[in-house]
Parts: structure tokens; sequence; C-alpha cells
């Protein structure tokens, strides 16, 4: 595919609540706790993928159709939040020997939104998880499944109770619990970002088979990626102290060599005349500095240029942390969360310092329903973080432009007929970032 060179770049932050149905919460609302709540979704994982793609479709529709007519030379960045593609139990659970439902998805993606008809856009489809059993009713009726969410739903219920220290002792034993649990898992649950666009690739050009899209994983065990209990009262669903995702090798870095691989630094369109180097992390893997920390360790190819344009991290219950931006000077971090708003809580858009990060900001709350929100955060690094390890005496954080409020424009979404079957909080919103006037890329 013939890329032409991009000189600006625009951010779509689709910010839509994608936390469960019927939330209860342990701990912060808005991230640091754990939370109870129900799944929303079908139970045939093909059938839960169309429903989803429909409303996918409708957002990048109206993104795509608001942008202005006949530019040029200008890379759109689309962005989805954590856990927009799971089913009914949690992830898409599959045979170990049976097909993966993340592949029918990237399928399904890349027939709605071919790079030959988005030629200029990079999209990151939020996150899809998945896991392997071969026997899903005996892995719900195991003994350890039985006693673990017997246990957490009863420290739960104590925890409604309780008030002041009580409340806090209780979390306390809630969270050792659930990190014995990661230790000790019944399923290890795969938490993947999508990432589809033209001429996906490395340093050394497009990855083998050109593929549409490539795959980063998530590795940081939470305490609220999936839900303590589930208050419907069903036992057949995925809960947090059941699970924990794969480890990943980062000791040579997290340049990708294959689409498929864990790591989460690729190049876009390595051939073009201005090629693109996007590194993704996923919620706590930033917070945990996966990209920071591994700048050191990348073995970038000689006279292939070292650093990132962007940095992306969809999530579902974080924000941008300072030690953890990793983009090089002049490249940005994009990030689109799927459970808490930011700001003031009045104004749906602004800019200034959140939690550290000076950045641009949007958010949305369910008029419906305000415990259901989202948001997203662009910032514009100036002078990029010296050294990988945080706490070290000689490393520094990344400084950042100052951004004005009206880079970011809002344009409101309409709920499709089916949304209340995948989504419990409203349709969320469009967040875009310099719609009419798009931003300098770093090597323009």
């Amino acid at each position: 595919m013939t890329t032409p060179g991009w000189h600006s770049v625009r951010f779509i932050g689709y910010a839509l609540p994608t936390s469960p149905a019927q939330m209860s919460t342990l701990g912060g609302p808005n991230g640091g706790g754990a939370f109870g709540g129900t799944y929303l979704g079908l139970p045939d994982a093909a059938a839960d993928i169309a429903g989803r793609m429909g409303i996918l479709r409708s957002a990048v529709e109206t993104a795509r159709a608001a942008l202005p007519a006949q530019e040029s030379g200008v890379l759109n960045v689309f962005v989805a939040p954590e856990f927009f593609w799971h089913g009914a139990q949690g992830p898409y659970l599959h045979a170990t020997d049976g097909p993966d439902p993340i592949v029918h998805l990237q399928e399904r993606l890349a027939e709605e939104f071919s790079p030959a008809d988005y030629p200029d856009w990079l999209f990151v489809f939020g996150t899809a998880v998945s896991a392997a059993a071969d026997d899903v009713r005996e892995v719900f009726s195991r003994t350890t499944t039985l006693v673990r969410n017997g246990v957490v739903a009863d420290l739960a219920h104590r925890y409604r109770q309780a008030d002041g220290e009580d409340a806090a002792k209780i979390f306390e034993v809630v969270e050792d619990y659930l990190q014995w649990g990661h230790a000790h898992p019944v399923l290890q649950v795969r938490n993947r970002a999508i990432i589809q666009g033209p001429d996906l690739g490395t340093a050394a050009g497009v990855f083998a088979g050109a593929p549409a899209s490539a795959t980063t994983e998530k590795y940081y065990d939470a305490a609220a990626d999936f839900v303590l209990w589930d208050t419907t009262g069903r036992d057949d669903v995925v809960t947090e102290q059941m699970i924990a995702h794969p480890y990943i090798d980062l000791s040579a870095g997290d340049l990708k060599r294959a689409a498929g691989d864990p790591h989460a630094i690729l190049r876009l369109a390595p051939d073009a005349v201005t090629p693109v180097d996007v590194g993704v992390e996923i919620c706590l893997d930033h917070a945990d500095a996966r990209l920071r920390r591994g700048l050191p360790r990348n073995r970038w190819p000689r006279d292939a240029g070292e650093g990132l344009e962007l940095q992306i991290v969809p999530s579902c219950g974080a924000v941008l942390a300072p030690a953890s931006l990793a983009a090089a000077a002049g490249g940005y971090v994009f990030h689109v969360d799927g459970q808490s708003a930011v700001g003031d809580g009045v104004s749906p858009a602004g800019a200034g310092v959140v939690y550290g990060v000076r950045c641009a900001f949007g958010s949305y709350i369910d008029p419906a329903n305000p415990r259901y929100q989202a948001h997203s955060q662009l910032a514009r690094v100036a002078q990029a973080a010296v050294g990988g390890e945080v706490k070290s005496p000689s490393s520094a954080p990344a400084a950042l432009e100052r951004l004005p409020a009206d880079t970011v424009s809002i344009l409101p979404l309409s709920p499709r007929p089916t949304h209340d079957t995948f989504f419990a909080g409203g349709p969320g919103a469009l967040h875009v970032f310099g719609l009419n006037a798009p931003l300098p890329l770093r090597s323009s």
C-alpha cells in the first residue's frame, strides 16, 4: 500500500463507559478499588462481536463525517477504551484447541474498517479479553472456584456493612486474597489491544504476511479488571480472584517482532515518507511504566531512529501517570478511559494539570446514571523523560507543553437500539483533539 507522508495528526477518543452493569464498589469508586457487577453481552461470541461492531461502526462513521473534507497529510488516531470487547461471562471463553474469538474479531474489524478505505487512520479498537477452558462447567464448579467466590462475596458483604477502620481492614484482606488468587489462577486471561492501520510493521519493514491488524497484550494483574461477584447472583462468570494475565518477557525491550506477539511498540507505514513509531500499553501496564521502563532495553535497528511519536493508553480505571510518559520530544501521549471522568465534573472539556500531567482533556458522565463515566487525555512532550528506572536519582520525568482548552471538541453520540445489551453507561461521546486544526507530528 502506498501511504502519503503525514505532517499532522488528529486524535479521536471514543469516551464510552465500559464498566460492568449494576456496579457495587469497594475502595475507590473511580480507580484504586474493586467492584461487583454483572457483564452485559450475548452468550455467543460471534453474535456479541457483531452487536458491538455495529456500535463501533456508528461511532467511527460519526467521527469521519465531522472531519474537514478533502484534507491530506493528516493521520487520524481513533482509540476506544479497555474492555470494549467481552462476553456475557467476562472473557470470551473457548476450548484450548479451538479458535480464539479474537481472531474472528480481527477478521471482522479488517472487513469493516479496511486500511484501503481508511488509509490515513490508525485504530486502537480498545481491548478484547478471552480465556481458554476445555470444560467451562468444570471450571465454575471446581472447589477452589466456589471457595474463592464465596470468600470474596462474603467479605464484600461485610465491607458494605462496615465503617472506618473496619472497612479499610476488610478491603486490605480482599486485596491480599486477590493477590493470592492471581498467583494461583484458575484461568489465564488474555487482554489484548487490537491495532489496525496501513502497513503495520517494524523499522525493518511490514509484518510478515502484511496483516491488517496487530495486537499487544497486558500483563498487570489489577484488583478491578473483573467483577468480584455477580450482583445478579450468577455463578457462571469469571471473577477477579480466578484469573491472572500471562507473563511477558521484556528483558530485551518492547519492540514487536511479529504482529501477534505480546510486545507494545510497532511502526506504522515503515516505508512511507513519514513513518510513525507507536507504543500501546493497556491500563495499569501504563501505571507500571511499562513503555518508560523499557526505553533503555529497546534494541532499535541502526539508522532506524529511536523514540515514540505516539504513546497510546486504552484503559478502564486509570489516568495518565507523570512518571510513565515515554514519548519522545514532540511526541504525544493519548489516553482513553472507560471508567472515570476528570476535570471539575461540570465542563465536558478543558485543559490543565490532571493528576500531575499537563494535558487537554474531555469527560463524559452518563446523565441517566452518573456512576458511569469516561474520559480522554492528550499530552504533548516538550522534553523526553530521562532514564527508564523511574525511581533512580539520575532519571527525570518528561516535561510537557501547554495545550489550549480549545484543542478538544465534543461530538455527542446517539445510542443504537441495542446499545443497552452491551454497555451500561449510555452512548458516550467522541472527544476530537484537533478537529479543525490538526496538530503537528514530531517528524514534520
